[in-house]
């Protein structure tokens, strides 16, 4: 165990309940993430799990509800660690457009190194149940948050649908499912021109668009 899980000297106070059960729920939860992957939410079984994990159904139902529960634990673990990731990529002082460039970049290519993580957020998460499917949405929302601050980028934002964020989001969501689907995850960070141009040109304009994502491909040689 690490460290910081072993018992610590007599008199010293004992780690907390708590932090030990969710040390053991991520364990278990990341240990499944290939098996969730490989066969799916709906075929995946409790035996599997614990199996993968290797602890037995008895302590599996101390830290869990069930499958569900468990799925969404790991996919919660996932869209964390990804957002701080793409956080990170992204310099202080960026302008919305490098901003939106570079977590696109990233998240293309975090796909590409981790296509069971991301196949649990884009594929298998639409397949776990309402709380699951709730919490993709939310997911969803928050690049959606990101995009419609392009709208400051135009004069006449206005005219811009009032739906057109979502159905961006949907539709950069749909291209990398489909490629994940198909396990073509080494291809994602090929769709990287195609998805800028998709979410710059709305607020940009083609040309200024071409512009900001040729200056984006260029720094991504680099």
């Amino acid at each position: 165990m690490p460290q910081h899980l072993t018992k610590g000297p007599v008199g010293r106070e004992p780690l907390a309940r708590e932090v030990v059960e969710d040390h053991q729920r991520r364990r278990i939860a990341v240990a499944a993430c290939p098996v969730f992957s490989k066969h799916g939410y709906r075929a995946t079984t409790i035996d599997d799990v614990v199996e993968v994990a290797q602890v037995g159904v008895g302590s599996f139902y101390s830290l869990f509800e069930g499958k569900q529960e468990c799925f969404l634990f790991l996919y919660e673990t996932i869209v964390a660690e990804t957002r701080e990731e793409l956080a990170r990529a992204v310099p202080r002082d960026a302008s919305w457009v490098e901003a939106v460039g570079e977590v696109l970049r990233k998240l293309l290519l975090t796909i590409a190194a981790e296509p069971q993580r991301a196949r649990i957020v884009f594929v298998e998460a639409q397949t776990a149940g309402p709380e699951v499917e709730e919490r993709y949405a939310e997911t969803m929302a928050e690049p959606a948050r990101l995009l419609r601050q392009g709208r400051a980028s135009r004069e006449r934002s206005a005219e811009l649908p009032a739906g057109l964020e979502p159905a961006t989001v949907a539709g950069i969501a749909w291209l990398i499912q489909q490629r994940l689907v198909a396990e073509q995850s080494d291809d994602v960070p090929a769709l990287l021109p195609e998805v800028a141009a998709i979410v710059l040109e709305p607020y940009l304009g083609e040309s200024a668009a071409a512009q900001a994502i040729e200056r984006l491909l260029a720094t991504a040689s680099a």
